[in-house]
C-alpha cells in the first residue's frame, strides 16, 4: 500500500510539473452552474453548494455505474457499492450515513421507509440527463431524510430536436451492459423511451478461508438487471404542461454467503411512476401538482448445506418489499418587486413487510405544509436571502417543525459566498423499529433530529475552486449496539453526535490540452459515548484526475481515489488508493460514434472496501474485498 500511494502521487506530480510549463490556460468549468429546476421548486437551494453533473460529465466518466460518477464529481461524497454494482451501497455526504441523504427522481422521493436510503440501480442509466447534488440540511422543503443533503436525478426529456443513443459495454469480470434511448416530438406530445440490460458473473467478495467448503463452488456474486422507462410530456396550450413518467425494473441478484449457502438470491421487481401537472395561472403565479407511486417486490430464496451434507431450504420466495405513494400541491408566486414565495402541502403513505427479517410495516401516513420566502432588496442587489419553514405530522405523538436560512452573496464575477443554517429530522425505518432477525429492531426508538451549518466560497475563473465547511449536530442518532454474544440491536445513541469538516474541489487547465481535477473531504463524526467515528463513514476521502485532450476526437485520463478508514461491526475497512486509466475516441468525423477503454484498479490492489454481516446467518462479520483490476470497453452511437 505504501508503494502504491507513492507511485500514484509521483505520476501526478511529474505530469503536473510538465504541464505547468505551458501558460496557455483556458478553462470553462461546469461545476456550480445553476440550472433552473422545472416547476415551482425554482432556486430553492439558495445558500447551499450545488454540484451539477451534466451529460458531458457523465460521458467523460466512461462508466455505467452511478456510484463511480458521483465519486468523481462530488467532493465530500463517498459512494461505495458494498459488493459491487446492484447491491447495498454505503453513501456519506459530508460525514453522513446513507439514510441522511434524500434521493429524488425529477423531484419525487425515492427513499423508502423499509430500510431507508435507496438502491441507485433502480435508475436506468440511459435515462439520466443530469444529477444535482445539494449539500446541507434541506428538510424545510423536502422533509424527512434530507439531513445532509439531496441528490436529484433528472431524467432525459425532449431538447428541441429528435435524438437517440445506443450504448454497449463489456468488462473482464465478465460483465455486459446494453442500453439505448430515443426521444421525439409528435404534435403536442414529446416522448422519451429508454431501455437497458446489465449482467455480470461478478467477482469473489471474501478470502478463500472465509468460505464454507459447502459454499465454495460459487464464490462470485453475479446479477442480471433489466430496465424499461418512458416519459411523455403533453402541452395542450401555453399555460398547461403534463408529464407522465414510468419505469419498470426486473432483476435476479445473487447474494452469496460466506457461510454455508449453496443458493442465495433475490428476484426483484420495481415500478416507479409519477404525474406532474404545471399550470401557469398568470405571469407571476405557477401552480404544480405532483403524484408519485413506487411499488417494490422482492422474493428471497436460500438453500444451505452443512458439513455433513444435509440440505435445508431456509427460504423460498420469501417476500420483502414496500409500497410508497404521495402527492404534493405547490405554488410559486413572483412579486412585482422580484421576491419569490413558494408554498405547498404534501401527503405520503408507506407500507411494507419483510418475511426474512420477520417484520411488517403497517400503513403509515405523513402530512406536511411548507413555506419558503426569498425577498429581494434593492439595497442589496448582490445578496440573495431565503427563509423556509415546514411542519410535519408523522403521527399524533410525533410532529416536527423544520426551519432554514440561506444566504448567497456575489462579491464580483468570480467570487461567491454562501451559507445556510437549518434543522432536520429522520424517522426510524421499519427495520430499525421492528426487525426480529439479524440486528434487532427497537420499537421505542425516537426520531433523529439535527442542526446544520454550511459555509462556502466559490471562485470561478481560469481555475475553478470550491470550498465548503460544515457542522452538524444530531440528537437521538440511531446506531447498532453490541449487546454481547454476537447480538446487536438498534438504539438511540446517548448524547449528541457532532459532525464537522470540510470539502475542497479544484478544476484547472494546466495547458490548453491538459486538465487537472482534485477534490478532498474531511469529516469528523465521533460518537460522544464511545469516542469512535460512526459506522461506515470514512474520515478522509479524495479524488484526483488528469485529463489529456489531444484533439476533439481523442482524450486520455488517469485518476486516483482515496478512501480513509471506516469502522463497521468493530472491524476496519477502507484506507486504500485505487487508480484508474482510460481513453475515449470519436472515430467518425461528425462525432456520433465513440469507443472508450477503462482500466479500474490499475495496480490490482487487494482492498477491504466494506464489512459484511448477513442478517440471519452471520456468526461474525467478514471483511469484503473490492473488485480486482477490471478492463472495460464501451461503444456509443448517437443519432
Amino acid at each position: 500500500m505504501f508503494k502504491l500511494k507513492h507511485s500514484y502521487a509521483l505520476v501526478i506530480f511529474l505530469l503536473s510539473n510538465y504541464a505547468l510549463a505551458d501558460d496557455d490556460i483556458e478553462r470553462i468549468s461546469v461545476h456550480g452552474i445553476k440550472y433552473q429546476t422545472e416547476g415551482t421548486y425554482n432556486n430553492v437551494a439558495l445558500g447551499s453548494d450545488v454540484t451539477i453533473i451534466n451529460q458531458d460529465m457523465i460521458v467523460q466518466a466512461g462508466s455505467v455505474d452511478i456510484n463511480k460518477i458521483l465519486t468523481q464529481f462530488v467532493p465530500g461524497l463517498f459512494a461505495n457499492g458494498r459488493a459491487g454494482r446492484h447491491t447495498d451501497t454505503d453513501y456519506s455526504l459530508q460525514g453522513s450515513r446513507p439514510k441522511d441523504i434524500l434521493w429524488l427522481i425529477d423531484g419525487n422521493r425515492l427513499n423508502n421507509r423499509l430500510y431507508g436510503s435507496t438502491y441507485t440501480d433502480t435508475i436506468n442509466p440511459m435515462m439520466i440527463e443530469r444529477i444535482e447534488v445539494i449539500k446541507g440540511g434541506q428538510g424545510a422543503i423536502y422533509g424527512s431524510d434530507a439531513i445532509a443533503g439531496v441528490i436529484n436525478i433528472i431524467t432525459k426529456q425532449y431538447q428541441g430536436h429528435d435524438q437517440g443513443e445506443i450504448s454497449l459495454s463489456a468488462d473482464s469480470l465478465p460483465s455486459y451492459d446494453a442500453g439505448g434511448f430515443v426521444n421525439a416530438e409528435v404534435g403536442d406530445f414529446q416522448y422519451t423511451i429508454s431501455a437497458s440490460t446489465s449482467q455480470s458473473e461478478g467477482y469473489q467478495l471474501w478470502a478463500d478461508e472465509e468460505y464454507s467448503p459447502t459454499a465454495a463452488l460459487d464464490k462470485e456474486r453475479g446479477y442480471q438487471m433489466n430496465n424499461f422507462s418512458g416519459k411523455l410530456r403533453w402541452q395542450p396550450n401555453e399555460n398547461n404542461s403534463i408529464s407522465i413518467f414510468t419505469q419498470l425494473n426486473k432483476g435476479k441478484l445473487e447474494r452469496p454467503l460466506a457461510y454455508n449457502a449453496i443458493l442465495s438470491e433475490n428476484d426483484r421487481e420495481q415500478q416507479l411512476s409519477y404525474l406532474d401537472w404545471q399550470y401557469q395561472a398568470s405571469e407571476q403565479l405557477l401552480l404544480q401538482t405532483k403524484v408519485h407511486y413506487q411499488k417494490w417486490d422482492s422474493h428471497y430464496s436460500e438453500i444451505t448445506k452443512d458439513k455433513q451434507g444435509n440440505t435445508e431450504v431456509a427460504y423460498w420466495n420469501a417476500y420483502w418489499g414496500f409500497t410508497d405513494m404521495g402527492a404534493t400541491i405547490s405554488a410559486n408566486y413572483l412579486t412585482d418587486t422580484g421576491s419569490q414565495l413558494l408554498t405547498g402541502v404534501e401527503f405520503q403513505q408507506y407500507d411494507g413487510a419483510d418475511e426474512v427479517m420477520e417484520f411488517v410495516a403497517e400503513k403509515d401516513d405523513n402530512y406536511a405544509a411548507f413555506l419558503q420566502y426569498q425577498p429581494k432588496f434593492d439595497a442589496l442587489p448582490d445578496t440573495a436571502i431565503s427563509l423556509g419553514v415546514r411542519f410535519n405530522r408523522i403521527s399524533d405523538s410525533d410532529k416536527h417543525w423544520v426551519g432554514s436560512l440561506g444566504i448567497t452573496h456575489v462579491l464580483n464575477q468570480q467570487w461567491e459566498l454562501r451559507g445556510s443554517i437549518a434543522n432536520g429530522y429522520r424517522q426510524p425505518t421499519a427495520e430499525e423499529s421492528q426487525s426480529q432477525v439479524g440486528t434487532l429492531g427497537n420499537p421505542d426508538l425516537e426520531s433523529e433530529t439535527s442542526k446544520n451549518i454550511n459555509l462556502g466560497i466559490t471562485f470561478q475563473g481560469e481555475t475553478h475552486v470550491t470550498f465548503d465547511a460544515f457542522w452538524r449536530n444530531i440528537d437521538n442518532l440511531i446506531e447498532a449496539t453490541d449487546l454481547g454474544n454476537a447480538v446487536w440491536q438498534y438504539n438511540n445513541v446517548a448524547g449528541n453526535v457532532t459532525s464537522y469538516g470540510a470539502d475542497f474541489h479544484l478544476v484547472t487547465s494546466l495547458t490548453n490540452t491538459l486538465e487537472f481535477e482534485f477534490s478532498a473531504g474531511y469529516a469528523n463524526a465521533e460518537r460522544q459515548d464511545t469516542g469512535q467515528q460512526i459506522s461506515r463513514v470514512p474520515e478522509f476521502t479524495g479524488f484526483s484526475m488528469l485529463n489529456y485532450q489531444t484533439s476533439d476526437e481523442l482524450n486520455f485520463w488517469l485518476s486516483g481515489k482515496y478512501v480513509g478508514k471506516s469502522l463497521d461491526y468493530g472491524l476496519t475497512a477502507g484506507d486504500y488508493v485505487i487508480a484508474s486509466l482510460g481513453a475515449q475516441y470519436w472515430f467518425t468525423s461528425d462525432l456520433n460514434q465513440q469507443v472508450s477503454f477503462t482500466i479500474d484498479n490499475l495496480f490490482d490492489s487487494e482492498v477491504t472496501q466494506s464489512i459484511f454481516k448477513h442478517g440471519h446467518r452471520a456468526e461474525y462479520p467478514v471483511a469484503t474485498m473490492g473488485a480486482p483490476r477490471t478492463l472495460q470497453i464501451q461503444y456509443r452511437y448517437l443519432f
